[in-house]
């Protein structure tokens, strides 16, 4: 199961993490209106064409995290995306969940969501689970994929056309060690995602994931 579908929310005006529940998951944040910013910034990763502003994004996002999840590990927080005024962010805790926040550049933290990666699982034959989503960001519609270890990305269709992906980050091997990638929808896609994957022998391959 993945961490579930993700819907916008445009209710929040204040730096108040909106709390999100699926079958995994708990909202983190909802620590009241100011979140708890770390004394020392998380480092910041960038997935490829992200780009981010000063590190204090990172202790920012960071401290979204909802004490029952942990805190953020040494490996950072990795910006997935920058789109359309908004900033997406991935980071694992030390009580090994991956979390994920919507941020606006204005610094409004809306959609928090925090969960066990284990629980998403790929299809029987498959290198394939949904992390995150199909939802909606503030500009664009995404889900976020876990990939099987060894294997590597290299196209994903929709109905025959090519979209836009971006690798994340490599998970820990506490949070399964899977790669994860972020990859953009044209609009509320149904259906399945057919993936081009590399496998750790350097042989293409084809796989699907339904969304």
């Amino acid at each position: 199961m993945p961490f579930g579908v993700v819907v916008r929310r445009l209710t929040s005006l204040a730096l108040t993490p909106a709390v999100l529940s699926a079958a995994l998951l708990t909202g983190c944040g909802g620590q009241g209106d100011t979140p708890q910013v770390p004394a020392a910034p998380a480092p910041v990763t960038s997935g490829a064409g992200a780009t981010d502003g000063p590190v204090e994004w990172a202790a920012h996002v960071a401290g979204l995290t909802a004490p029952e999840h942990g805190t953020v590990t040494e490996t950072g927080v990795s910006l997935a995306r920058r789109a359309g005024g908004y900033r997406f962010y991935l980071w694992e805790t030390t009580e090994a969940k991956v979390c994920t926040a919507q941020v606006t550049d204005t610094g409004v933290a809306r959609e928090v969501v925090c969960g066990d990666p284990a629980q998403a699982a790929p299809a029987k034959g498959s290198k394939l689970a949904r992390l995150v989503g199909p939802g909606t960001g503030f500009a664009e519609w995404y889900v976020m994929v876990a990939v099987a270890r060894g294997a590597e990305v290299t196209a994903v269709e929709h109905d025959g056309k090519a979209l836009s992906w971006t690798r994340v980050r490599t998970l820990s091997p506490a949070t399964t060690g899977r790669d994860v990638y972020y990859v953009t929808l044209p609009d509320r896609t149904y259906g399945s995602l057919d993936v081009t994957l590399k496998g750790a022998d350097g042989r293409p391959g084809k796989d699907r994931l339904k969304l």
